[in-house]
């Protein structure tokens, strides 16, 4: 495999999610952790939305590449609602290619090591909601970034159209998300809600 500088830092990036978290349950709540600790910095995926949120085709690709290589495995996982998750994780053997990864990362200057080190904390954070969770906060982080003038009730409602799943109370609970994105943002680029 060979790798050009977006490649490396989308790889990296893979390998220091399923590093920190252990494993990552399900296909929506991998993507949805991608795209927020992409806005940290990383610049290695473009995100469109799509109907879970925010998507990545090449996110999809090269977990498919990475699980091809035998370096990822993706195991099904059933739920108590008769819902199948793919659990991502790393094959012990291959745990030491994530920690290479995420090492070339780590050489190229004190910013990076910062930018791992922030987006681990992140990723411990953010491992712990569930896909729905994950699913809104990432749309309401979404749509703050394509149109930051939005008002929180504005964000609220356009969340409320797009998920009619979702009830007012659980999107306005994933309002949460940029509080816990300044937290991890580099000053420069901390949203202004």
């Amino acid at each position: 495999m060979t790798y050009d500088n977006s490649r490396l830092r989308r790889l990296a990036l893979i390998a220091l999610a399923l590093q920190t978290a252990g494993r990552v349950e399900g296909r929506t709540k991998m993507q949805k952790m991608m795209y927020l600790a992409n806005l940290l910095g990383w610049k290695a995926i473009d995100f469109k939305y799509h109907n879970y949120g925010p998507y990545s085709d090449t996110l999809a690709s090269e977990l498919e590449s990475m699980r091809n290589y035998g370096w990822i495995q993706e195991r099904q996982v059933g739920t108590s609602k008769d819902r199948t998750l793919h659990e991502y994780s790393f094959f012990p053997k291959q745990r030491q290619i994530g920690l290479s990864l995420v090492g070339k990362i780590r050489e190229t200057g004190p910013d990076s090591e910062k930018l791992v080190s922030r987006t681990q904390g992140l990723f411990k954070q953010l491992n712990a909601f569930s896909s729905d969770e994950l699913e809104i906060m990432s749309t309401l982080m979404f749509l703050k970034t394509e149109n930051p003038s939005m008002s929180d009730g504005e964000l609220v409602g356009e969340v409320r159209e797009l998920k009619p799943q979702f009830g007012k109370e659980q999107i306005t609970e994933g309002l949460r998300v940029f509080k816990i994105m300044r937290d991890f943002l580099p000053t420069a680029t901390k949203p202004t809600h």
